[in-house]
């Protein structure tokens, strides 16, 4: 991501961080502006808008009275600094649904599946089912150990169906959405990409995404 940030921003795009949206302004079946807030508070004009805000842009898309119903799937990881012992491949615990990753000298160890709202509050009693578990597998990895991991939590936008809304809606004609893709958003990031920018460039579509439709729960 970091690498991502830095092309972009030498092919010309401008990134603001820590700017929020409180709200937009509109004319007919066109967005005008999208009003911001951060360290200056303004409206960003463009041609075209893309709502791709994980589970936050249904509350984003809720200002122009566009449902698009998700449930956050809230999951936590730990990362281990230099463990004694450090696995050279990836692995999936399948009985206890945890994620193992060697991050350079570190260890990520990921899981759970919470349906909790909007909501990044750790609860302890997930973060010691991945304890429990891990350890069960990798005995050179104690619970002494994983007490001293820092604790993340991310919020997972899962659709009622499990598809992701990718497409233009159909109530303004510059607004498209990009989300919900629950546990495979890192994997389908790069395809979802590529249909964005054939469909913001009037390309032909690589793939049919009728059912990947923002408007089917309208």
């Amino acid at each position: 991501m970091a690498v991502l940030a830095r092309e972009v921003e030498a092919a010309g795009v401008e990134v603001s961080y820590d700017t929020g949206v409180d709200g937009w302004r509109s004319k007919g079946n066109r967005i005008e502006a999208v009003r911001t807030s951060g360290a200056v508070d303004a409206e960003i004009r463009a041609d075209e808008y893309v709502i791709c805000a994980g589970i936050w842009s249904q509350n984003i898309a809720r200002d122009l009275d566009i449902r698009i119903p998700m449930q956050a799937g809230k999951g936590y990881s730990l990362t281990l600094e230099s463990p004694a012992s450090l696995p050279r491949l990836c692995a999936i615990l399948s009985e206890a649904r945890v994620a193992v990753t060697p991050m350079g000298n570190s260890l990520r160890l990921a899981g759970t599946m919470e349906l909790c709202g909007i909501d990044e509050g750790i609860n302890p009693v997930r973060v010691r089912g991945i304890v429990k578990s891990v350890t069960a597998y990798y005995p050179d990895v104690t619970p002494a150990q994983l007490g001293q991991a820092p604790v993340r939590t991310g919020l997972r936008p899962c659709s009622p169906d499990g598809l992701p809304y990718v497409g233009r809606v159909s109530r303004f004609a510059n607004l498209s959405v990009a989300t919900g893709h629950a546990m495979m958003g890192m994997s389908l990031g790069p395809i979802t990409g590529k249909l964005m920018a054939e469909m913001l460039s009037d390309e032909p579509l690589s793939c049919n995404v009728e059912a990947l439709s923002p408007d089917r729960y309208a």
